[in-house]
């Protein structure tokens, strides 16, 4: 199978700006046409197709999105381009383009946002936008879907109705009857301006603003771009009222689907059966609602188990994966997700019992199971920013392909990839495996651990946190954690050994391959020494006794580790960006924690150096 990967800058999965040799792909640029038979090889759209509830292969939804970083440029990749996803085999797209803001609201409040207004001239192009998106997805052969954030709606509009849709607080009632009124307008005029939309996707968990410039989702003077303001402040019941809204103006009235996530924080919607249960439970069931359901118990994080949520209750349900993992890396190094995806993770060995579902394989042939839903790039927040798409694109075909047809295994479907994909032969294709089944093993002890329960969002994005580590006080459990990152390290040192010994069918991807496994061992390096300063220092601010020695052995060796990943990036082009020592929001990190550190073995070698006899008696002089 050959893959066409479009896009304006000549980009595949393989490299951002260079193109392959190799004959596995070919390129166009967007305003190139298709040939016959690459437009033969599309799936054909049919706007008057119902969705078939059965969930055998080839009635699934196999559903990709790039989410998008809020605020920033729009990253470069080929799965932006339809035509790419509809080669791969996906049968819809999920366009991230804020479908709550392309509405005027003319049929209920003609004044609000009057024409040549700023907003309305923004509000009409961005709906002109959406629109020609959803066309392009179906020139394409595949469906179209709008992410949608509730309550979104436009500054006029809100303050124009505050009174009649906001309680005391200032939060935007759904069960309000305004309320109601304002939603049901905002869904019939999104599907009069974008038509070629065939359904929503709904998320209600997070409100971000950062590219709706005219509009809110709280009735207070809140100018803020990460607003948490959501629909949800009765419980379930503002879901069940907004479901039903959703329900009767989409699904009903306009044969619409409506993929409404049941993503949120805390033990609720998203990981809580009894809750999930009593949402979808006043909802009576209709072909074209869908509850959507992040894999894993809690955010695309290892060390939590698989959902429980999924396969109970009703409703038809879409899986959502992310292939880009905002927590691991971005892409900037393997880390391969379709084994632990669809085969249940290591860590659900000792985290789940032996009769639960721990991948995808145990729920595809539940009855309620619809289909999957990849975020191919995107999640998270800022960094890496990556060069070259070929570890997201590893994930993103194994997980389409096995949702496209769940009767085939992971291990062909990854063989497929490594042969099909990369021309890799023999020897080479085991290698390949290796490497990447490594990454999952590496990446778990390196970060995480199997030895007691860390915060499993210290290191994410292109952030380092310093993570509290006091649950390793003991002097058995401190050589446990730092044999494990010894451990992986060993993994990512025999990671890079395989790069260097596959032999790939250009040397772009060679040099990316080889260069970002070194990229993996750095970091993880970094995080071995990282936390062999923060155990071996925190214990001292326990005791007040430091082990100096190692102590300023492990900044020795951190600080040149840095400086080995910041002559990898300057010297290698396809190498993505490198991460910083702070925390996320650019708090104080591990570099302020590395920095404490070293200032106290500093004044001990200063001590030292004069001649006092104790740290006691240097501190009392110093002073």
């Amino acid at each position: 199978m050959k893959l066409f990967f479009p896009s304006a800058v000549f980009i595949s999965f393989l490299t951002l700006g260079c193109v392959p040799t190799h004959a596995s792909f070919s390129f166009q640029s967007n305003n190139v046409p298709l040939t016959s038979d690459e437009t033969a090889s599309l799936p054909t759209y049919s706007r008057d197709a119902e969705n078939n509830i059965s969930n055998t292969p080839g009635n699934l939804f196999v559903m990709d999105m790039v989410h998008n970083n809020p605020g920033e440029p729009l990253q470069t990749t080929a799965f932006r381009d339809p035509r790419t996803l509809a080669t791969l085999g996906y049968n819809g797209q999920v366009i991230m383009a804020e479908a709550d803001s392309c509405e005027s609201f003319d049929a209920i409040a003609p004044d609000a946002l009057p024409k040549g207004s700023d907003a309305r001239a923004w509000i009409d192009q961005h709906a002109q936008a959406l629109e020609k998106q959803a066309a392009q997805a179906h020139s394409a052969g595949i469906k179209a879907y709008a992410w949608m954030q509730f309550i979104v709606l436009p500054k006029a509009i809100v303050a124009k109705f505050k009174d009649e849709i906001c309680d005391e607080q200032g939060r935007i009632d759904v069960e309000r009857p305004m309320t109601q009124i304002i939603l049901r307008a905002q869904i019939a005029e999104l599907f009069e301006r974008c038509p070629s939309l065939d359904g929503l996707v709904v998320r209600t968990g997070e409100i971000y603003l950062f590219d709706s410039p005219y509009h809110t989702s709280t009735g207070n003077n809140d100018e803020s771009k990460m607003q948490s303001a959501t629909a949800i402040i009765h419980g379930p019941q503002s879901h069940i009222a907004l479901l039903k809204v959703l329900r009767d103006e989409a699904c009903v009235k306009r044969g619409k689907v409506v993929v409404y996530r049941t993503w949120d924080f805390g033990n609720n919607f998203h990981i809580n059966p009894e809750y999930y249960l009593k949402v979808t439970d006043a909802i009576e069931p209709h072909p074209k609602l869908i509850f959507s359901i992040k894999h894993q118990a809690g955010d695309f994080l290892r060390m939590t188990p698989f959902n429980p949520t999924l396969g109970i209750g009703k409703h038809r349900q879409i899986v959502e994966v992310e292939c880009q993992r905002e927590a691991y890396g971005k892409g900037a190094h393997p880390f391969y997700i379709g084994n632990g995806v669809i085969n249940g993770w290591e860590e659900y060995a000792t985290l789940m019992r032996p009769d639960q579902p721990k991948g995808l394989r145990d729920i595809v042939h539940n009855p309620n199971f619809a289909g999957v839903w990849t975020w191919s790039r995107g999640g998270g927040w800022e960094g890496p920013y990556i060069t070259n798409e070929l570890w997201c694109a590893l994930n993103v075909y194994v997980i389409a392909k096995y949702a496209e047809n769940p009767d085939r295994t992971e291990e062909e479907i990854f063989d497929e990839f490594a042969r099909q994909q990369l021309g890799l032969k023999g020897d080479d294709v085991a290698r390949f495996r290796e490497l990447n089944l490594l990454s999952a093993a590496a990446v778990l002890r390196g970060q995480c651990s199997l030895i007691k329960p860390v915060d499993l969002w210290w290191a994410r994005d292109d952030f380092m946190a310093a993570p509290d580590l006091s649950m390793f006080a003991t002097t058995n459990l401190m050589a446990a954690a730092l044999g494990e990152k010894a451990e992986a390290v060993t993994m990512w040192e025999k990671i890079e050994t395989l790069a260097r010994q596959i032999h790939f069918a250009d040397a772009t991807t060679q040099d990316f391959v080889e260069t970002s496994c070194t990229y993996g061992r750095i970091k993880y390096s970094i995080i071995e020494q990282a936390w062999t300063i923060l155990l071996y220092g925190q214990a001292g601010d326990k005791s007040g006794h430091y082990d100096y020695a190692r102590l300023s052995t492990a900044i020795a060796k951190y600080d040149e580790l840095w400086k080995e990943w910041r002559e990898l990036k300057a010297s290698h082009p396809s190498c993505a960006t490198i991460y910083k020592d702070v925390a996320f929001q650019d708090k104080p990190g591990i570099g302020a924690a590395v920095e404490h550190y070293r200032t106290i073995c500093d004044r001990e070698r200063l001590r030292g150096a004069l001649g006092y006899n104790s740290p006691v008696d240097f501190k009392i002089q110093s002073n």
